[in-house]
């Protein structure tokens, strides 16, 4: 066997690794002796047919991929030790040039070596820490908000206007179609945004009893996939008109069981205070991520964040699975199409790798370790033994996380802090920012 070796970019290197014919004919006899006790060759017992027939009987396609699998199990950590190279995150990318009776096996192998990190001055780095602030507009905002939500709906013999919710039945027909799709019964929800669809259009201004027809053009990204980007006849009978009736103080109170309006603002200060501290610390935390990611350079193999990346994206589609939803379904709540949400997710699993590999060495260099007490902390906080904190992967990401979380304290404890208020419109703009 004869093996070359040869650095590539980004912390990979290619093996170049030549098989010699006789131990590929030696490959290829002996998976055929081990396929032919389950081959019928007439006028032979089974593992007594000579080879010549065995390749007429047998799929070459299939022996060759036993051929290759044993041959590659037979080879290549041993062509790896003479390379004098060890994969690390994930296994080497391989690659068959050759494979053939009679000539050497060609195959080279792209090997991923552990990450190398250049630190910058992560000392003094510039970010911002936002505090939470619940304005008094914002509690009676939201006071207003559980309002509608408590809200009843009474049939009400008019015109449908801007926030009834009118009980309707549709019969849709495609534009050249010869027969109308099945019937729809909505309740529709006029609704300012709704008032804007072609649906809602229609409905507006309607009373009980009426029929329309009307040709409407559906949106591109409409819920229902019939017709959704279809040119439809609408015929739209509706059945009923219900506004929307506010409760008073009083019945608000009694709905959500609290004395007075000043209890109710208080306890809603502190639920919006409380909603808000969470994404306060997001985005303070995005702050520190984006800084510390721009203070380092990390060289790694590309073979080592597709592994990552395809392992978590296959982990989050199992655990939609099992709750009844797809990856197209999720990537729909970010307003995304399967193809961006599967991009959008390679970049957020390298990002928060690479983000991991400088925390990790900034804390070797800076020597931040946990103390006995620190440890001794972690086990009672999560009931673990010492036989545990010894043995356990869980208890030792524990640790892990534990000593992430000194880590980056110690670097908001040097940095170049910037204090920022964060608001409810602060709350939208982080959420459109994660997405």
């Amino acid at each position: 066997m004869q093996v070359t070796k040869q650095e590539l970019e980004n912390r990979t290197v290619a093996v170049q690794v030549e098989v010699e014919p006789e131990q590929v004919n030696r490959t290829f006899e002996k998976v055929y002796r081990q396929l032919s006790k389950y081959v019928e060759v007439p006028g032979f017992r089974p593992g007594k047919a000579p080879i010549g027939l065995l390749r007429q009987a047998l799929r070459e396609d299939y022996v060759r991929e036993r051929v290759l699998e044993q041959i590659i199990r037979d080879t290549m950590n041993s062509a790896l030790q003479e390379a004098q190279v060890e994969p690390y995150g994930a296994p080497p990318r391989l690659d068959i040039q050759q494979l053939e009776e009679g000539k050497p096996m060609l195959y080279s192998l792209q090997v991923p070596l552990e990450p190398s990190v250049e630190l910058g001055e992560y000392r003094g780095l510039k970010v911002t820490r936002y505090t939470p602030v619940v304005t008094d507009e914002d509690v009676t905002n939201e006071i207003e908000s559980r309002r509608r939500q408590a809200s009843r709906f009474e049939r009400v013999d008019r015109e449908a206007q801007t926030g009834d919710v009118v009980f309707v039945t549709i019969v849709p027909q495609i534009e050249g179609e010869p027969n109308p799709l099945s019937t729809r019964r909505n309740l529709v929800h006029l609704t300012e945004e709704m008032q804007e669809h072609p649906l809602g259009k229609v409905i507006l201004g309607m009373k009980a009893g009426e029929t329309k027809e009307e040709t409407v053009e559906f949106p591109p990204n409409d819920p229902d996939a019939e017709l959704r980007g279809k040119t439809v006849r609408l015929q739209v009978t509706v059945h009923s008109v219900s506004e929307m009736k506010l409760p008073t103080d009083e019945e608000l109170l009694k709905q959500m069981q609290v004395e007075s309006m000043d209890a109710l603002r208080e306890r809603i200060r502190q639920s919006l205070t409380e909603e808000l501290s969470h994404y306060a610390r997001t985005a303070s935390d995005a702050s520190m991520k984006k800084a510390v990611l721009e203070s380092a350079k990390v060289q790694i193999s590309p073979i080592i964040l597709e592994a990552r990346a395809h392992n978590s994206l296959t982990n989050l589609e199992e655990n939609l699975r099992r709750r009844g939803y797809t990856l197209e379904d999720y990537a729909r709540t970010y307003g995304m199409t399967e193809e961006q949400f599967e991009s959008y997710w390679f970049r957020r699993t390298t990002d928060n790798l690479l983000y991991g590999l400088i925390l990790k060495a900034i804390r070797e260099r800076e020597g931040i370790t946990l103390t006995d007490e620190e440890r001794q902390q972690v086990m009672e906080q999560y009931n673990l033994s010492e036989e545990d904190a010894a043995e356990s992967e869980e208890a030792e990401e524990l640790m892990e996380d534990r000593l992430v979380e000194k880590t980056l304290q110690f670097l908001w404890d040097v940095a170049e802090v910037t204090e920022e208020e964060f608001r409810i419109q602060s709350q939208r703009e982080q959420t459109d920012n994660e997405e």
